[in-house]
């Protein structure tokens, strides 16, 4: 009843005292806690890694007793550190009897947690044994004062001890299970301070809270306690051991840690040494100084046919396992010696005679404690990457639709017999064949279709490979044949060359039978005669033959061309002017001339753009050489361009002059122009950028146009036309122009061509063809314009059919179009005729 009084009995009401903390020994009480409870906690991992019943015993006590002792010296130094007025003794007995809880909680805990996954019911129990064991253990220590006072708990205080003892004691079985599903075993030492941590917050925040809750009453009559020195160091000594006992355990912990790794990696050593030999695919093999073997594994028996119980003992060098061991036997006993180690590529043999290549190592081994030494030779078979390595090979050489040679190949073979001929004068033929409109066939009957003819006309060409003749395939449709020739004259093995060359070509262009198809396949040939002693490069060779190949293309004869030094020449002019156009187009170089229109009255109407180009260092260069170019190049495109936005800055200016602004510009699109996606946005841009008047610009259209792309065209043409741009249909009769869609186009204008205008003289044809088109374009309601007229005789007979529009050098030579208003400066404010 007396403890019970004490618990419910307000002490604040009986005139009750509390002492003071020394703040070194708290630091000290809570290092001490600290350490033990590290030092238990680390035990766990020796406990559940223990093979032996006694061995799992003997740790859990230990890490049980640590942790107990480190929870009662924590109690013990934590009551010294509490000063009270009057004299405090501890009952012996009662004090040594307090460690028992405390072991006993730590007991529970250690065990609980050293399970390999306990669940959430033995974490609750560890925590809870662990508070319950700190909790006894205080208040039994309290129960051993002996004092002229007495004690009273004051109530919620005294639960919140026993609430904070048990509920951090539970924080910390829970932190080191979490700690170690997260980082496993391997990282135990990290988990136990963890946990540590919380099991010395549990100690320190129960002692501390429940000696808060601790009030004292004096006995009446106690004498107050004399002031005297303080002297602590029976607890430093004691929480010294304490902590020197922890740190023993931790280092017996390690030790007992690295024995066990140790024991493990010499079990492996000695009971699995040959299970991993075995699980190796290379063969390997152990031998002493005197190269017999003394180990080797299933994998070298089944690669060299040896029987393992035989073989051990004896001499490698008198086993089979190389036919030309002797070969590298010194090279390799020498690097041996001199570097310790060895490796090449061998040809190892099987006792049954089969022969493989292999990958040889060998490696000395070298003992700590003993002088002997050792050599592990490590044997891998390299028949697969053998294979690998030629197919390889064989793909980068060959061509996969074909496997005919391709065109790497065929370079290695050229500098291969420049190497190897003998140094006399020999001429060799480099034929290139290209299969014609072979795109075609393909849009049309299929990809496989072309494919099936690649691979028949392949065969063909296989069969007439020899010695002194290789073939190939270059890429897409072209193929190669290389020969050598037997004429040492020039003129004589250019003989021989198309002589070949045709016996081949008539054999490569019979019928085809494809898939049930019949098909004549046409071919061009270029061919090349060379002297490989010359020094030229097979990429020259290459250039020039096809070259050749590019004549034949030209000529569409289906006759082999042999290449000329001028196709060379020409190629190059080409490149150079090609180079030079671009820069002109960049640089401004260009100009504008225009050509004046009349009507019947030879007034002026307008008049044609014309583009001209006059080199700095070529001078004038014909648009009928550079057009062409242009519009193989793809320079056609910025140069149309240019035109364009040239054309409209000119009837932009010609807007703010009275004699200039009804006239109209003609401007010439070619079919590229034409067709790219954003040519209308091009000219409307022109015409806002230059403020002109849609309807004084006429764009000339060539009929090829038609063929191209009529419902495109057509789109495109009736977008401008809505905002009042004009066209001219150009060159009106030299095509294959369908009516229909001639109909369909909204033209403004056809133009005869020049060809017909000057054949009006002579020409008795040419008169019903113009004729013809007059009436034509009376019929569709558009305008006849006669382009190139020179003579008067022309000028009448036109106009005996009823042309009236003109445009010649009868009118007026294209001139700059700086010059072009001054003509018209004599009448300003009419239109005025032209002078001739």
């Amino acid at each position: 009843m007396t403890i019970l009084a004490n618990l419910l009995l307000d002490p604040r009401s009986l005139e009750a005292v509390q002492g003071e903390h020394h703040l070194p020994l708290v630091l000290v009480s809570w290092a001490i806690a600290l350490a033990a409870s590290y030092a238990g906690l680390d035990l766990i991992k020796l406990v559940s890694k223990a093979q032996q019943a006694r061995w799992r015993r003997l740790w859990l006590f230990a890490g049980a007793g640590i942790m107990g002792l480190g929870v009662w010296s924590m109690h013990f130094t934590g009551m010294h550190a509490y000063k009270l007025d009057f004299a405090v003794h501890h009952d012996p007995i009662l004090t040594l009897l307090s460690i028992v809880p405390a072991v006993g909680g730590s007991l529970v805990a250690v065990a609980l947690l050293a399970r390999e996954e306990p669940s959430h019911t033995e974490l609750l129990l560890a925590g809870t044994g662990l508070g319950l064991g700190i909790g006894m253990m205080h208040y039994t220590g309290m129960a051993a004062m002996h004092m002229p006072a007495s004690l009273y708990h004051e109530f919620w205080l005294f639960l919140l001890s026993l609430f904070v003892a048990v509920g951090l004691g539970v924080a910390s079985a829970y932190a080191y299970r979490l700690c170690r599903q997260e980082w496993g075993m391997r990282r135990a030492k990290t988990c136990a301070f963890i946990s540590a941590m919380f099991v010395s917050l549990a100690i320190c925040s129960m002692h501390y809270v429940a000696m808060r809750a601790a009030w004292f009453v004096p006995h009446p009559g106690a004498a107050p306690l004399p002031p005297t020195a303080e002297s602590h160091w029976l607890i430093y000594l004691i929480g010294s051991c304490v902590v020197l006992v922890a740190l023993l355990t931790v280092v017996a912990a390690q030790a007992q840690r690295r024995l066990h790794v140790s024991e493990q990696h010499e079990h492996m050593m000695r009971r699995r040494l040959l299970e991993v030999l075995s699980a190796l695919h290379d063969g390997v093999a152990v031998l002493d100084e005197q190269a017999r073997i003394r180990l080797s594994n299933a994998a070298l028996e089944k690669m060299l046919g040896w029987d393992i119980e035989r073989a051990v003992g004896q001499s490698a060098w008198k086993l089979v396992f190389a036919p030309n061991s002797e070969a590298f036997k010194g090279p390799l006993l020498r690097t041996l010696e001199k570097k310790g180690e060895w490796s090449g590529l061998i040809e190892a043999q099987h006792c049954g005679g089969k022969r493989f290549p292999a990958w040889l190592s060998v490696s000395r081994v070298t003992y700590a404690d003993s002088e002997e030494r050792d050599y592990v030779a490590l044997l891998s078979d390299r028949s697969a990457e053998h294979m690998a390595q030629q197919r390889i090979r064989y793909l980068a050489y060959h061509d996969t639709l074909t496997e005919l040679p391709n065109r790497r190949a065929l370079q290695e073979r050229l500098t291969k017999d420049k190497q190897y001929q003998n140094g006399e004068a020999t001429l060799s033929l480099l034929a290139l064949f290209d299969i014609d409109r072979f795109k075609i066939l393909n849009d049309s009957l299929g990809q496989d279709i072309g494919d099936e003819l690649l691979r028949q006309l392949a065969t063909r060409l296989r069969r007439w490979a020899a010695e002194d003749i290789y073939v190939a395939r270059l890429d897409g449709n072209e193929f190669a044949l290389l020969a050598q020739l037997s004429a040492a004259q020039e003129t004589a093995a250019e003989g021989e060359a198309r002589a070949l060359t045709e016996r081949v070509l008539v054999s490569l262009t019979t019928e085809y039978q494809l898939h049930g198809h019949t098909y004549l396949c046409r071919l061009s040939v270029g061919m090349l005669v060379f002297d490989l002693h010359h020094g030229t490069m097979p990429a020259h060779l290459f250039k020039r033959a096809g070259l050749a190949l590019l004549e034949a293309k030209r000529q569409r004869d289906g006759t082999p061309q042999l290449f000329r030094p001028e196709l060379e020449q020409e190629r190059e002019m080409r490149l150079t002017l090609e180079r030079e156009l671009r820069h002109a187009i960049d640089k401004g170089e260009l100009s504008l001339y225009l050509q004046p229109q009349v009507d019947a009255l030879q007034c002026i109407i307008g008049a044609e753009a014309l583009v001209r180009w006059q080199h700095p260092v070529r001078g004038f260069i014909s648009p009928s050489e550079f057009i062409p170019l242009a519009e193989e190049s793809g320079l056609i495109l910025p140069l149309g361009y240019w035109v364009l936005q040239e054309g409209c800055r000119l009837l932009g200016e010609w807007r703010q002059r009275p004699d200039c602004c009804d006239l109209k510009l003609s401007l010439n699109v070619s079919v590229r122009q034409f067709q790219q996606p954003d040519f209308v946005d091009q000219v409307l841009s022109a015409i806002y950028r230059h403020d002109v008047a849609p309807g004084r610009l006429t764009l000339e259209l060539t009929e090829s146009l038609l063929l191209k792309d009529p419902e495109g065209t057509i789109e495109k043409m009736g977008l401008l036309r809505r905002i009042g741009v004009s066209f001219a249909l150009d060159d009106f009769g030299t095509g294959y122009s369908s009516l229909f869609y001639l109909k369909s186009l909204p033209l403004d204008t056809l133009k005869i061509d020049i060809a017909f205008v000057r054949g009006l003289s002579h020409d008795t044809q040419s008169t019903p063809i113009a004729a013809a088109i007059v009436a034509l374009g009376r019929s569709l309601e558009l305008a006849v314009i006669a382009e190139g007229v020179e003579t008067e005789m022309q000028r009448a007979v036109l106009a005996g059919l009823g042309c009236f529009l003109y445009q010649g050098y009868l009118f007026g030579r294209p001139m700059p179009a700086a010059d072009f208003p001054p003509i018209l400066e004599p009448l300003a404010g009419e239109t005025p005729p032209i002078a001739r």
